[in-house]
Order: C-alpha cells, then structure tokens, then sequence
C-alpha cells in the first residue's frame, strides 16, 4: 500500500505545478501598467486571447493526450490534465503578459448540460438498482460530507481572522458548489449581514475571489484523488465495477431496451450452412417442401441455373443446385446430409444478419404464445430475449405475449422484414440521434432546475445540473419499457456529448480563473484561503470514503461517485468512470450530488450573513 501511495503521490505531484506557479508568483512584483505581450510567448498567448476558439479546443487535445500519460500505471484522466493546463495558461498568461481570457460562460453551461444529460441517459437503468441496493448509504454520505466540510471551515474562526464573505467563499469553492456560491452573493446583496461599510464593500470581492480560487485548486486535486483513492485504501475500483454491473443486470441477463449494449447480439446458436442437392429425392421438389421437411430451418438463397435467388415457397429444386440453410447448428448438421454435401465456397453465404427489437402492437399477435408465434412465423429467426415493462422475461414456449413486450430478434434481413408484418414496428440499431428529443429533454431538465421554492428567506433550486439528471434518468427509464420512445440515441454519440461536454466546460472554467488566482495573491488570500479550503476539501471525502468502505461495506465504484457527488464535484465523477472503468458510479453520483448541493446552500447562505 504504501508504495501505491508513493506512486500516487508522484502523479498528484504534477497537480502540484499549477500550485508551484501560484506560489512562485508571490515574490514576484505585479505590473502596474499593462505591457504589451512579448517575446515569442507572449506573442501566441496573445494571438490565442482573439481566437479563443483555437485557444479552447487546443486546451482539450492536449488535456486529452496529457490524461493518457500514466505513472506506474496510474494517470491522472483527461479532466483533471484538462483542467490543470487551462488553469496554468490562464495564470501564465494574466500574471506575465496581463492577458486575460474571457470565455463565454453560456458555452461552458451548455456543454456542461450536455454531459449531464449524457450521463443520465446512460445511467437510468442502473440507477434504480442502485438506489434500492445502496439508498440509505447514499443519504448518510450526502449528509456527512458536506457537513463536515462546514463545520472545519466554521471552526477555522477560532484560529484565524478571516476578512468578510471568505468564510462562504472558502466552503462553496472548495465543494466546487456553486449554487451555494449564488445563495452567498445574494445574502450579501440583500443587506441582511451585519457588516461595517468597509467590510461590505469588501466581503463580495473576497467571496468571489476565494470561490474561483479554490474552485479551481479543489477541482484539478479532488479529481487526481478519484483517480488513486481505491488505491489508498487497497481496493480495485475497475473489478468491483464490473461486479456490480454484473449483479444489477444479473448473470445471464441480456441488456435491456434502449440502452448501450441492446444490439450487441453475443452468442447464437444460429449458423448458415449451404449444401448441394444431390439427393434424388428432391429432384423437383419445390423450396416449400424443403422447408415442411426441415421444420425451424429456413432456405435463405438457392443458386439455380447460374442465378441466385431469394427464394419463392414454388421454385423447383433439381440436383446440383446450391442451398443456404439457416437454423439452429445441431438441426443443420442433422438435416445437411439429407439435401447433400456441404459447399464450404459458396456464393450463398453473404447473408446480412440484423438484430432488432419489436415493439408488440398488432392485435392479432397479443395473447399468442411464444410456441404458436414460432410455429407461424419463426422459421430462420433467433428470440434473443423478451421485456416486460422493463423486465427481461425467462423465453417459454407457453408464455403469452402482451402489448408493448419488447422482443428481440436476430435473423435475415428479408425473414426480419418479414416478421413487421406480423409483430409490428421494429427499432434498428442506428448512427443518427433523435435531435427533438434532445433538445426537448435539455429545455425541460433546464426548466425543472429553475423552479424555486421559497425556505427560510431563501429561494431553493434543484439546479440546472439536478434538473437534467432527473430528467435523462427518467427519459433511459421510459426507453427500457419502450425502445423507440425518444429515437435513437446511439451510444457513440452520447459517449461524445459526456466525453466533450464536461472537458469544455473544465477548460474554459479554468482559462478563467488566471485573473482571479493573481487577484487571491494580491490580497494576501492565498494562504489561509488554501490551508483551510484544502482541508475543508479533502479531510471529509476521505472520512467519508473510510465510513462508507469499513462501516457500510458498499461498492467501491458506487463509493466514488457518492463521494463525487457528496463533493459536488462532476469531474471527479468523470475521473471515477475513468478510474473503474465503468458507468457505476454515476449510479452513487445524483443522490448524493442533490443533497449535498441543498445543504451547502442554505450554509453558505448563513455563512455569508455571518461576515
């Protein structure tokens, strides 16, 4: 363990440059007039401050290249490298040259929603199990977190004297919660706190300098310690993922409607074999024979007289034709020698495969059972699996189909064709993303998040981040019941939206702050604002990692985005999917994060209208 930690500690060390740089930049002297840029540096520094959107995107690429750089095996993931090389730029840029970069924050809100909403529509599924595994562990961890963290930057006052409006800018940076920082602005606003008008005039500039100060400094280390934290503390995070994964979706479970994996077919006992007819019993027998002789086989192609056709039930077989059989291995190895030798060249054997799931709607199909549909229609089809308003059913012979089952069926182009027919509409995999559905679930999680609810003088919010969340959550739900509910939504492109959405937002939070970081050491904030926003940052994910590890006993996976969550830190998350290399912890993840995100509210509230 302790050369894990040693490892650790060598990566978390680059974090530690952005921090180098701040440090170095307090002996320095700060300009009172604004060079111009010089020398080479200056010169791209400055040409990148009028093409912010070359500036942006180069930040991502090598934020991306740097996360993939590993230390003995660990690395630090692309967002926290995202993050740590915007915030060093920014710095470098303001400090030295006085340039400072204003990226617009309606981008970096909407690629941040945009992630969010990717990671609900993946996690949906999963997250009931985890709630109903996990719930009470869940809450604890909401409430222990941040209470802790407010509570050690309260008691900092008897140590300290901390200038008005640090103490709620201290407690929302450090918890990169930023509702908590808009409830503080607007307590100060207000006129409600009791401060001189020197401090009053004071306290808006300290509280916004040490949240975008110690958001930045908590966000680039919180996420380095996500990455190593299962490590500390013995466990495998990407073992215990997969563990989970397994024990919500069950052992032999097929994945359900809607989601990532629903058309990755697996194992089938399905094959195409294609024999010659040498037979002289079937020498002008017709395709419709070959197939009553051959029950749950089906002659996909026959190659006639130099031609290949899609058979008709009438065309006459004669020897020497080829014919493409498709069914079960064990029927096609028992039947083939009947019809003829094996053709192991054959022009037959290009047939498309297409797995789609049926939607059942026609009335004449409900209330059949499984076997009575296989007898009329099953011929040269595999029954994947079968769901339930969102239950995989175990596949019977005698179990009686319902509206709205969802069967998932491999076979031919033409027999899948076919069976519309019979079931009713049928969902195909597809590479386009249904935009009107997107854009309405953005709009309504956005919606959702900006309803207020007066407490206590204070006008609650879920938050855009809750809002888009609930909704996602509930929209991958709905799409398990019913696939095509929403159109498609491919995982390749949500994987884009979660992957580019939260790894904008962190570049552009950080190419922000280089004014705001030389701002904190003007003012002489920098260390008592770092001490105790480091401790109120760490110290408590870290209690709450022992309790939920050693006390609940809960999934490592699961326990990391909880504490992300808890830490109201969305990057962290990021950096645990990274880490375990699975999608569970954001199962631990919107719990937590709400909680956490309504407690630290009121407190910085309060915090703030103590000075």
């Amino acid at each position: 363990m302790k050369s894990q930690a040693r490892h650790a500690i060598t990566l978390a060390g680059a974090a530690a440059v952005g921090l180098a740089l701040i440090a170095f930049a307090q002996g320095q002297p700060t300009p009172t007039v604004q060079p111009e840029p010089h020398g080479v540096f200056g010169a791209i520094l400055n040409y990148l401050n009028h093409e912010p959107f070359i500036l942006l995107f180069l930040i991502v690429a090598a934020g991306f290249a740097l996360g993939e750089v590993k230390v003995k095996g660990v690395g630090m993931g692309s967002t926290a490298a995202t993050l740590l090389l915007a915030l060093i730029v920014s710095f470098w840029a303001f400090h030295t040259h006085k340039i400072q970069y204003s990226l617009p924050e309606f981008t970096s809100t909407v690629f941040f929603n945009l992630f969010i909403f990717a990671i609900g529509m993946k996690v949906g599924p999963q997250f009931l199990g985890g709630i109903h595994r996990e719930g009470k562990h869940l809450i604890l961890l909401a409430l222990l977190v941040p209470l802790l963290s407010s509570a050690l930057v309260y008691a900092s006052r008897f140590f300290t004297t901390l200038g008005p409006g640090l103490l709620a800018g201290i407690l929302s940076g450090a918890n990169t919660a930023t509702p908590g920082f808009g409830a503080a602005q607007a307590a100060l606003a207000s006129g409600a706190a009791k401060l001189s008008p020197e401090a009053a005039k004071l306290a808006p500039d300290n509280l916004t300098t040490s949240y975008a100060f110690l958001y930045c400094i908590s966000m680039v280390a919180f996420t380095v310690l996500m990455s190593f934290m299962p490590r500390m503390f013995g466990r495998d995070a990407v073992a215990d993922g997969k563990a989970m994964e397994k024990e919500l979706a069950g052992e032999d479970s097929a994945p359900l409607p809607g989601t990532a994996d629903a058309f990755i077919r697996g194992y089938m006992p399905l094959d195409l074999r294609v024999f010659r007819v040498e037979n002289p019993a079937l020498e002008g027998r017709t395709v419709a024979d070959l197939d009553h002789a051959h029950p749950r086989v089906a002659v996909e192609r026959v190659y006639h007289d130099g031609r290949v056709y899609n058979p008709p039930p009438d065309l006459v077989l004669h020897r020497g034709d080829e014919v493409a059989m498709l069914g079960p291995v064990s029927l096609l190895l028992a039947g083939g020698p009947h019809i003829g030798p094996e053709v192991d060249d054959s022009k037959l054997r290009n047939v498309k495969f297409d797995t789609v799931e049926f939607i059942v709607q026609n009335k004449e199909v409900v209330g059949k059972t499984l076997g009575e549909l296989a007898q009329r229609a099953g011929q040269g089809i595999y029954l994947n699996a079968i769901f339930r308003a969102g239950d995989q059913l175990p596949v019977s012979r005698d179990l009686a189909v319902r509206k709205g089952d969802v069967l998932r069926i491999t076979g031919s182009s033409r027999r899948v064709a076919d069976l519309k027919k019979t079931l009713g509409p049928a969902v195909k995999p597809s590479l386009s993303t249904d935009i009107i559905t997107l854009g309405l679930g953005l709009a309504a999680g956005a919606l959702l998040g900006a309803i207020t609810i007066p407490l206590f003088g204070i006008q609650f919010s879920l938050g855009s981040a809750v809002g888009l969340l609930i909704v996602s959550i509930g929209l991958s739900i709905l799409r398990t019941h019913n696939p095509a509910l929403g159109g498609p939504f491919p995982e390749s492109a949500r994987q884009l939206l979660e992957d580019l959405g939260l790894n904008v937002f962190i570049a552009i939070l950080g190419l922000n702050a280089g004014s705001g970081v030389q701002h904190a050491i003007e003012r002489g904030l920098l260390g008592p604002t770092l001490i105790i926003g480091s401790i109120a940052a760490f110290v408590p994910p870290i209690v709450g990692w022992v309790v939920g590890q050693y006390v609940f006993k809960m999934n490592t996976a699961v326990l990391m985005g909880a504490i992300a969550g808890a830490r109201c830190n969305s990057a962290g998350m990021r950096a645990a999917q990274e880490a375990s290399k699975s999608i569970v912890p954001a199962i631990g993840y919107p719990v937590t994060f709400a909680i956490s995100n309504l407690l630290l509210t009121l407190i910085c509230y309060m915090f703030a209208l103590l000075g």
